[in-house]
């Protein structure tokens, strides 16, 4: 491994995790509801991931029943997207991306769970420190507690995906399995419309101009590009290094709905305390794993 190629993986990382953190000011500034704005994102991603995958030869037809189990999984990510842009709507980027800093905890919760590990006492700490941040932002943000736990919500959905996930990755090629996820993702919410208007009723599923123009940012740049630059840093870098890496992308976020929506204006001082507990959780959290594997 040489220092250019180590140089070269880590901008191509935290580009990655630049172009990741866009994603909730886009959604912000879409002017969908929730439900369509995946419903579009899926469809146009899958087709994207599509042709790349096509161009680079990687493209393969599985079985039935795999696919009916990566449908299985990819019906996580879409609640999570649903609930996380929906948490946009009902609140703001920044409370909507401080709670998206929870998914490591909640996957502490749940690989014990689902994957038969041991509970941790340790992680079960971290956990708390996670509620006493929420309780503060909530105090902060009395008029946005919908959005709040619609963003715990979507945190949850999205650490579920990928404990589900685990079991999958080792057994397929990533970009086909996220081309298969998008797809079969895609394909459910579009069964599963009539419910989801039911929670949250769609006023327009045509996008508009401007709209077109943001979603195919967030489609090609924010997924597609972001991931398979975070893919190609994993050459030279350890999986510990990207997955610190990838928990910044709530604080981009934030910095950028701050310069951008100049959000800071609505924040008061419950919500910087609770940011500052459920950031601090992550950061220990990501210390102590490391921790462990030195040990």
């Amino acid at each position: 491994m040489t220092s250019a190629n180590t140089k070269r993986a880590y901008i191509e990382l935290h580009a990655a995790v630049f172009l990741f953190g866009f994603t909730g000011v886009l959604g912000d500034v879409i002017s969908l509801e929730a439900t369509m704005l995946v419903w579009h994102r899926m469809w146009m991603t899958a087709i994207m991931m599509f042709v790349y995958v096509w161009f680079i030869g990687r493209w393969k037809r599985l079985y039935w029943s795999e696919t009916l189990k990566i449908a299985a999984v990819s019906l996580a990510i879409v609640i999570h997207w649903i609930l996380f842009y929906a948490s946009i709507k009902l609140a703001s980027v920044s409370v909507a991306m401080i709670c998206l800093s929870s998914i490591t905890l909640f996957t502490a919760l749940l690989e014990p769970i689902i994957l038969k590990k041991p509970f941790s006492k340790i992680e079960l700490l971290f956990s708390i420190l996670v509620i006493v941040g929420v309780y503060f932002m909530a105090e902060d943000q009395k008029n946005h507690i919908v959005g709040i736990f619609v963003g715990l919500a979507s945190a949850f959905f999205s650490a579920l995906f990928t404990v589900l996930n685990k079991q999958l990755v080792s057994r397929y090629d990533s970009r086909l399995l996220s081309l298969y996820e998008l797809g079969a993702g895609f394909i459910l919410l579009t069964l599963l419309l009539p419910v989801t208007e039911f929670f949250i009723p769609v006023t327009s599923y045509i996008p508009t101009q401007d709209d077109w123009f943001y979603l195919f940012l967030l489609s090609f740049f924010c997924t597609v590009v972001a991931f398979n630059l975070s893919l190609s840093s994993l050459r030279f870098l350890s999986p510990f290094t990207v997955n610190l890496a990838i928990n910044l992308e709530p604080v981009y976020g934030i910095v950028l709905a701050f310069v951008l929506l100049k959000e800071y204006r609505e924040l008061g001082v419950g919500f910087y305390v609770g940011a500052f507990f459920i950031l601090s959780a992550v950061l220990a959290e990501i210390i102590w794993k490391r921790y462990q594997k030195k040990g």
